[in-house]
């Protein structure tokens, strides 16, 4: 079997659920021929670099611009497209990346096009840049813009046509939203004819997965499924199966194996996390270890940047309540010590502390795909959404009651769904017998 797994980055969740799917599937196929495509890298490095950290400052500084772009909410869009003024905070964002990007390359804010760009796609993204924050400048800006944004979307969807043409796998599985929908164009020509397979990471369905090129979507849980019905995906394309976990969650270590593997004792234990890039997470561990309601544990992984100095100051400063872990790859350990986890809701960090039976209360939340989350949370009884400064108050209360939280952590484990990268071959092996079966029939009928 070769199959092909397409993701987007930033956003180290996607990735991590097409690491998990292919070693399950080469668990079944020990001969697997495995590709996996970060469609950011169709872009060339400086492009896709700077496309990232815009991104990472949008999400972090722009909570309400990023909503509505995640949200594909029509003003916006109609800004982008020059249709109608852009709105300052969006120029104001725009031209603040291409002077971060043209930095060293002059003064980009008094013409409207870029001349020093390196390559089309620079020059690309720059002349967009540029005909949003200066429309009024530029004659038949609408049009210009409605042709920027098509040929920027056909490049890429080209770039993408080449690179499955030229590894031709048995099937694309798609964990992120915008391979998904790149790939539509060439499924309708019957250029691509493989089997596009979409995991959804999260706990709720973006617009942008709506597709009838994608022949099966395998999503986290059955609120997921009925919401794609209901936008006229039928049943049979749809499966529950969780989202997709490295084999360590599988069969997790009790916690008091983890403790000790960890040299802990059996104090009360918050896990804080930021994710990959340790987003949002020095406030609420400032508040932790500062606060005298309650003498817990507080454990920090801090993404793969090393811990700042205000972390590493509080670790000196209360050493038996706070301790630092790099960004490790045994989640799986830091997750069973804990009794909470604190954090940034990912959707797979959202699943993997519920596959192993931890609440989950969000401090840092960037909307979006987040914003399902935290609301699948909410309506499970197994998480919360609060700001920093009430983390010592909330926390006090879970604890002060070990029945509650033993309850929240019977929730959350049967919310958790530890299987789901086997579930996910399972469907696929399913649909490929369909597929060979079909094919067969066909053949039939031709002779």
């Amino acid at each position: 079997m070769k199959i092909l797994f397409l993701t987007s980055s930033p956003g180290y969740g996607h990735t991590r659920a097409a690491e998990a799917l292919e070693l399950a599937f080469r668990q079944r196929y020990p001969d697997l021929q495995a590709d996996r495509l970060d469609v950011t890298d169709l872009f060339d490095k400086e492009v896709s670099a700077a496309l990232q950290q815009a991104y990472l400052e949008l999400t972090a500084d722009h909570p309400e611009l990023y909503q509505k772009l995640y949200d594909l909410d029509k003003g916006v869009y109609q800004q982008l497209a020059g249709t109608v003024p852009a709105d300052q905070e969006l120029i104001d964002f725009l031209l603040a990346q291409q002077k971060r990007w043209q930095s060293d390359k002059g003064d980009q804010s008094r013409i409207p096009f870029s001349t020093t760009c390196q390559s089309v796609d620079s020059a690309l993204v720059n002349s967009l840049i540029s005909g949003i924050c200066h429309r009024e400048k530029i004659p038949g800006s609408k049009l210009l813009l409605k042709g920027l944004l098509g040929l920027f979307y056909h490049i890429l969807a080209n770039r993408l046509k080449n690179y499955v043409t030229a590894f031709n796998p048995d099937l694309l599985v798609a964990t992120q939203m915008y391979p998904n929908a790149l790939l539509t164009r060439y499924v309708s020509k019957g250029v691509i004819t493989q089997p596009v397979i979409g995991v959804l990471t999260d706990y709720g369905a973006h617009g942008l997965w709506m597709r009838d090129s994608t022949r099966l979507f395998c999503v986290s849980h059955e609120s997921v499924a009925a919401s794609l019905h209901q936008r006229g995906i039928s049943g049979d394309r749809t499966s529950v199966t969780g989202i997709p976990l490295m084999p360590a969650f599988e069969n997790p270590p009790s916690q008091e194996a983890a403790r000790a593997a960890l040299g802990l004792d059996d104090a009360p234990t918050v896990l804080v996390t930021g994710g990959q890039c340790g987003i949002g997470i020095n406030d609420a561990v400032r508040n932790l270890v500062e606060s005298d309601q309650h003498h817990y544990r507080v454990l920090v992984t801090a993404g793969r940047a090393p811990a700042d100095a205000e972390l590493t100051e509080l670790a000196n400063r209360y050493p038996e309540r706070l301790k630092l872990y790099p960004w490790s790859d045994d989640m799986v350990s830091l997750l069973r010590a804990a009794d909470v986890v604190v954090g940034k809701p990912g959707g797979l960090t959202v699943s993997e502390s519920l596959a192993c039976g931890r609440p989950f209360i969000a401090t840092c939340c960037l909307g979006g795909q987040e914003g399902h989350n935290v609301q699948f949370l909410k309506n499970h009884q197994v998480g919360a959404r609060i700001e920093t400064d009430e983390l010592p108050v909330l926390l006090n209360q879970w604890f002060s009651d070990p029945d509650a939280m033993a309850s929240m952590k019977a929730r959350a484990e049967a919310c958790g769904r530890r299987q789901a990268a086997h579930h996910v071959v399972s469907q696929v092996e399913a649909l490929l017998q369909e597929s060979a079966m079909d094919d067969w029939q066909r053949q039939l009928v031709r002779e």
